[in-house]
């Protein structure tokens, strides 16, 4: 078994038209290596198009981390 900790946290950037967009961010800490890692799991472009960073994890951390976004969602 993996030894994650996952807090899943949102970041406000704005755009050029001063709208802000919301950035989904996950905070992955390795508890076994002590290592901490932030990620951006999802964010919205300029066009409007959303994107999804979970793919860029390695294939052991995307259902824990998917998993821990559907919990956090459920809560805002």
């Amino acid at each position: 078994m993996l030894d994650y900790t996952i807090e899943i946290y949102r970041k406000f950037k704005k755009d050029k038209k001063f709208n802000s967009k919301a950035e989904i961010w996950a905070e992955i800490n390795d508890i076994c290596k002590g290592i901490t890692t932030n990620k951006r799991i999802w964010w919205e472009d300029e066009t409007g198009i959303y994107h999804d960073g979970t793919l860029e994890l390695p294939v052991e951390l995307r259902e824990i981390v998917d998993n821990a976004w559907i919990e956090k969602s459920r809560k805002w």
